[in-house]
């Protein structure tokens, strides 16, 4: 049997969007594409906002002549708790009571306010401990997204946190390492996650994202936010371009990022004894910056590339073409798409 789900990641700066078609032995990706967010009016109510995103969505799906109306969609890593927590093993009935007591600790939020879930992703006989993925999203912004996707004449059939779909995405495309580190770079922030065994054992976020640099040069150099964002695009981490003027700018923050990806590394051979990481892969919009990869390689010393998320997926060559350069944008979008609904 078919399936056909639309995988829908709204982000601070580009909305973007895929159609995939599932089958037993193959996925083919049917449609893609992104436009930029709209931006916020001055005194528009919650209201008028959420349409205007609606109608730049109904416009992107319709542009992409896609032929379903059922959608998964993002929620921003920066809005919901995403953690990998540790308790001892026990029976599912007796650690959906434990998970309430431990999700006090971790959620900023009443839970009655909040949607909260869990998963097993593993456990230790020796220890007696297991893994558990905790996930908790405010339900004002759940139903935030369900009347955006509403408004823009599709129908939500799930919504999940950002970092979940990039690792599902990221997995699907990286079939033959079993480990393996990510690192999102947003508008906003950088998520990065671990993936031991293909399942997502570690994630943080941090409040660096694109819009960061961005003022950062804006600052240093003088220029208007939209001029700034065209160097950061053009120049990113090369320092042979521009006299370096503008790697020099953006690269503490990635200095910053490369020591949390170290330490993340060593989280993880702590965990895993004998087990390495010896490849990362960058994520996001941001990821895209000239010299980066380089940047992020040289710095942390082992393998690092720019996610491609089409790679294991059948494309329509006239397709693949247009939508190569901008490949790690759809990561999320992807991974969303291949949600099992």
């Amino acid at each position: 049997m078919t399936k056909v789900l639309i995988g829908l990641d709204i982000g601070i700066q580009t909305i973007k969007a895929v159609q995939l078609s599932r089958e037993k032995t193959r996925t083919t990706l049917l449609a893609a594409g992104y436009i930029p967010t709209p931006a916020r009016t001055p005194n528009a109510t919650e209201t008028m906002e959420e349409q205007t995103i609606a109608n730049s969505v109904n416009r992107l799906v319709r542009d992409m002549k896609v032929s379903t109306a059922e959608v998964s969609a993002s929620l921003s890593s920066s809005k919901v708790v995403t953690r990998v927590i540790e308790v001892p093993v026990m029976k599912e009935s007796e650690l959906d009571a434990s998970i309430q007591w431990e999700a006090e600790q971790y959620i900023p939020w009443p839970l009655s306010k909040v949607k909260l879930d869990y998963a097993i992703i593993a456990q230790d006989t020796r220890s007696q401990k297991m893994k558990v993925l905790l996930v908790a999203a405010p339900l004002v912004l759940i139903e935030r997204y369900m009347r955006i996707i509403t408004a823009a004449g599709l129908t939500p059939i799930a919504l999940e946190t950002e970092i979940l779909a990039v690792a599902r995405s990221i997995s699907e495309a990286f079939q033959t390492i079993a480990n393996l580190l990510i690192v999102s770079i947003g508008a906003g922030t950088t998520d990065i996650a671990i993936l031991h065994d293909h399942t997502l054992v570690y994630t943080k976020s941090y409040p660096i994202g694109g819009i960061t640099l961005t003022r950062a040069i804006s600052d240093e150099l003088g220029f208007e936010i939209t001029q700034a964002e065209e160097y950061k695009k053009t120049y990113g981490l090369e320092e042979d371009k521009l006299e370096g003027k503008i790697a020099k700018i953006i690269s503490p923050f990635f200095t910053n990022i490369t020591q949390e990806m170290e330490k993340t590394v060593t989280y993880f051979k702590g965990q895993y004894p004998g087990e390495e990481i010896s490849t990362s892969v960058l994520t996001g919009g941001t990821a895209r910056l000239p010299g980066l990869v380089l940047f992020i390689t040289r710095n942390l010393g082992i393998d690092s590339q720019s996610a491609n998320p089409f790679l294991n997926l059948v494309v329509d060559p006239n397709v693949l073409s247009s939508v190569t350069p901008d490949a790690s944008l759809y990561t999320a979008a992807v991974g969303l798409a291949l949600k099992e609904t």
